[in-house]
């Protein structure tokens, strides 16, 4: 059997030539292996005039020589990349991520420091396709991510951690996988990739449990009133709201727990528990009623560690907003004039999102609970995570080098004051009246001038006066001295006159 004959889909012909324009030969060579194919010259030259590459490239991989990756050699050194992704990956365990333009100037000063000169970089300065290209090939180890604003008093301790589940243990105690049920509510944006909250974003509560099914969604419009159409062509049993807001408040919240979770709880025997967020509206005496009433126990999450401890935070939300971004982009391609979402169209694109999160829900949730080390019950899941923990692991300072850390250090410490702008001072000027520099600093020097310190001969003799006061003073409560030692000399006369 020859290649050419063997290759007898034209689908997988044209496949295979798109593969090799863009230099992906890897993906034809396994196709030769693995389907058995003739390793003759005389098909291996074939092969090559049918696509375009030389015949001894084909026989050199399919016999296992010359398995580098196609193209030049990277411009730092394999070691000096390594070196480069443990500072990032410090970096950002500790809480300062690096952005794009970081990395370029971590890289330039790590040249500079060492002597090198890369001609390729301008001034030892990497371009932005070369940190692409960087995180393309450390692409396991590395990715970009939209930070989390987590205050450093906010962090979380291995101790409060560890009292957590041991709470949890006790409240999960003899309750089956599909009576755990986890809620937390997100939005969808007509825009996933801005940093800002957009107008047009839509708030959805979703809820999982533990044996890997999905409740279904509950969403709150931003609005004062609901319309039909905006509950047509959505998911099963899907349910709408509103609020002025666009987030749950009480109201919303309430609505969806007799809506959606209460009619989970009353199929299932036994007791059950509820996993969320610990949020003011989301308890009041009406759910506690129902939760009695129906054997339900609501288990709240640490403040400020939903990103270890929320499970749809760790492992759903990731995916589902990838998904979300894909779906987005094709609705705008067909609805060219629709530039934000559409609540008319909302249902409809949600069901979308739905089905495709279908294909792999049981695996993602799965792996949500056993990351926040619900099931099974396990802490050192959320504790490795914390960034004491990993201090104490010390596994890459080792090979970091001296140079980029001093960069980490030189650019996330606070400024001690060097440079420190003075507070700013509102101008007062008349309703239409312009100003410029020179009449703000005239003023100032007038001002200056009325402020002006006493003549040598006044000075003395408020010296004087001064000393009369503390004298008289002195046998006053020693409250009142430490007044009269911290008081201006202007001010220390008249308070005591």
């Amino acid at each position: 059997m020859t290649l050419v004959r063997s290759l007898t889909n034209d689908k997988e012909i044209r496949d295979t030539q798109r593969n090799l324009m863009f230099g992906e030969e890897r993906k034809v060579i396994e196709n030769i292996v693995t389907r058995r194919m003739s390793r003759l010259p005389a098909d291996n030259q074939e092969a090559g005039r049918r696509y375009g590459i030389p015949w001894k490239t084909i026989w050199n991989k399919v016999n296992g020589k010359h398995l580098q990756n196609v193209g030049g050699p990277t411009l730092l050194s394999m070691v000096e990349e390594r070196h480069l992704v443990d500072v990032l990956l410090a970096a950002a365990e500790f809480g300062s991520p690096l952005t794009a333009f970081d990395v370029r100037l971590l890289v330039k000063r790590y040249l500079d420091k060492a002597g090198k000169t890369i001609r390729q970089f301008a001034e030892n300065l990497p371009g932005i396709d070369w940190v692409v290209k960087f995180l393309e090939r450390h692409k396991d180890r590395l990715s970009q991510r939209s930070c989390q604003n987590i205050k450093r008093c906010a962090e979380k301790t291995t101790d409060e951690i560890q009292e957590y589940f041991a709470n949890l243990e006790r409240s999960l105690q003899n309750v089956p996988p599909g009576n755990i049920l986890n809620f937390d509510e997100t939005n969808l944006s007509d825009d996933p990739r801005s940093r800002h909250t957009s107008k047009a974003s839509i708030s959805i509560m979703f809820a999982v449990t533990g044996s890997g099914k999905v409740l279904p969604p509950y969403t709150v419009y931003k609005a004062e009133r609901l319309y039909d159409q905006w509950t047509i062509g959505g998911p099963a049993n899907a349910r709408y709201n509103r609020s002025k807001s666009g987030w749950f408040d009480a109201f919303t919240f309430e609505d969806w727990f007799r809506t959606i979770v209460l009619p989970w709880a009353r199929k299932l025997p036994g007791q059950k528990v509820i996993i969320g967020d610990n949020l003011s509206s989301h308890l009041n005496v009406d759910i506690i009623v129902e939760c009695q009433r129906h054997n339900i126990k609501f288990v709240f999450l640490p403040k400020n560690a939903t990103h270890l401890t929320q499970l749809l935070d760790v492992g759903y939300y990731g995916p589902l907003k990838r998904i979300w971004r894909q779906i987005l982009e094709t609705y705008k391609i067909k609805n060219p004039r629709n530039q934000t979402l559409n609540k008319v169209s909302f249902p409809s694109l949600l069901k979308q999102l739905m089905e495709r999160l279908e294909l792999n829900n049981l695996k993602r949730i799965e792996s949500a609970f056993r990351a926040t080390g619900i099931i099974p019950l396990n802490p050192t899941e959320v504790t490795k995570r914390l960034p004491e923990q990993r201090a104490e692991e010390n596994r890459i300072s080792e090979n970091i080098n001296e140079t980029l850390l001093h960069f980490l250090k030189e650019t996330r410490t606070p400024s001690t004051g060097e440079g420190t702008r003075s507070r700013k001072k509102m101008l007062k000027i008349s309703p239409g009246k312009s100003v410029s520099c020179e009449d703000f600093f005239t003023d100032t020097e007038n001002e200056n001038k009325e402020n002006e310190e006493p003549s040598d001969e006044r000075q003395l003799e408020e010296n004087e006066n001064i000393e009369d006061s503390v004298e008289e003073t002195a046998e006053i409560a020693t409250g009142l001295f430490a007044v009269i030692k911290f008081c201006t000399k202007k001010n220390c006369q008249a308070l005591y006159s």
